[in-house]
């Protein structure tokens, strides 16, 4: 059997990282995943912006094999055990969804399950099965929201300039995430870690910093992120699905070769 030290834990993003379509990953990155997922001694974990609706949609039967970081880490739906949720203090959030109301700027509240939206055109990425329009004049319901998705990242700091308890992920596409301070996914997956546990990470934006970070092993995706190429366990690797599916495989045989002990 395999000791702790030979058990790995696989993480990856998914915009930008595992999908570059906004859409399903390529077959060719998703037969490396499953063929990940079917190695002995591996776990594998999705850490993403997105909601685990979105996940499901994408991955079918195989989420029930796949912890789920979700919201940037304010929701994390393991494959077994409990759901946990950070979701933003009402207090900071009221004046924060007024200056953009004030601005003019898009934005969505996140609540899991489903979103409400600004306008209808606002964060088109994010769909519209379960897209809820805010009625005119109604203020949205505060409680609950485990992310705050906004139009412009530079609308979404100035927001929240003298707001405590918030924190602004920038995306490289230029919206950007108003989370409560402390969440991230590097804290979520240390949470789903386990003692001993290898970790390797796969992400490209400023919202996978902290993870690739972390981790004993991490593939940065894209030309973002310039500074993590002075870490010498990050290597570089094309935004292509071929490539990404390549390192899947790489990741798989070398949990192949690592010892059995008994």
């Amino acid at each position: 059997m395999r000791g702790a030290r030979d058990e790995t834990l696989v993480v990856a993003d998914l915009d930008g990282t595992l999908t570059f379509a906004g859409d399903r990953p390529e077959p060719v990155v998703l037969a490396a995943w499953d063929a990940l997922m079917a190695m002995p001694g591996v776990r594998v974990a999705l850490a993403t912006a997105r909601s685990p609706r979105c996940i499901r949609g994408w991955f079918g039967p195989r989420v029930s094999q796949i912890d789920l970081v979700c919201c940037n880490g304010a929701l994390v739906v393991p494959a077994a055990g409990r759901v946990t949720s950070s979701p933003l203090p009402v207090r900071g959030l009221h004046p924060v969804v007024s200056r953009l109301e004030h601005l003019g700027v898009g934005y969505c509240l996140e609540y899991g399950d489903h979103f409400v939206a600004s306008t209808p055109r606002a964060l088109p990425w994010m769909g519209t099965r379960h897209r809820r329009l805010l009625p005119r004049g109604l203020a949205p319901r505060l409680e609950g929201v485990l992310k705050l998705s906004v139009a412009s990242a530079e609308a979404a700091h100035a927001a929240v300039v003298g707001v405590p308890g918030l924190t602004v992920l920038p995306h490289a596409t230029g919206d950007g995430d108003v989370l409560a301070r402390g969440v991230g996914k590097e804290v979520a997956v240390a949470d789903l870690r386990r003692r001993g546990e290898r970790l390797v990470a796969l992400g490209n934006d400023a919202n996978d910093r902290g993870l690739l970070g972390a981790a004993d092993a991490a593939y940065l995706v894209g030309g973002g992120l310039r500074d993590l190429d002075l870490l010498p366990h990050v290597r570089r690797v094309p935004a292509v699905s071929d490539a990404v599916a390549q390192v899947l495989r790489t990741v798989a045989a070398h949990a192949d070769r690592r010892p059995v002990t008994a």
